[in-house]
C-alpha cells in the first residue's frame, strides 16, 4: 500500500484577528473615534441610538452604523431616512 497524504491544519488567524470581526469596533474605540467618554457611548447603545451588536459579554458597533449614525447627527445637512 502507498503513503498516505499528510494533512496540516489550517493556520490560526493572527492575532489581531481574533479579537475583533472586520467592521466591528468595541465600545472604546467608537468612543475615541467620537471623542465622547466610553460611558456616553454606553448610554447611546442603551437608548437605540447606535445600534450594536452583542457577541458573548463583549458589544460591538458595526463601522457601517457607526457611519450612519454620524450622518443623522450632522447639521444643515438633510437625510433621507
Amino acid at each position: 500500500m502507498g503513503k498516505m497524504p499528510s494533512f496540516k491544519p489550517a493556520r490560526s488567524p493572527a492575532p489581531a484577528a481574533r479579537r475583533a470581526a472586520p467592521g466591528l469596533l468595541s465600545v472604546p474605540a467608537v468612543a475615541e473615534r467620537l471623542d465622547v467618554s466610553v460611558k456616553t457611548v454606553r448610554r447611546m447603545i442603551d437608548a437605540g441610538e447606535l445600534p450594536a451588536h452583542r457577541v458573548g459579554r463583549l458589544v460591538r458597533v458595526s463601522a457601517d452604523d457607526l457611519l450612519v449614525f454620524l450622518a443623522r447627527c450632522r447639521f444643515g445637512v438633510p437625510v433621507s431616512r
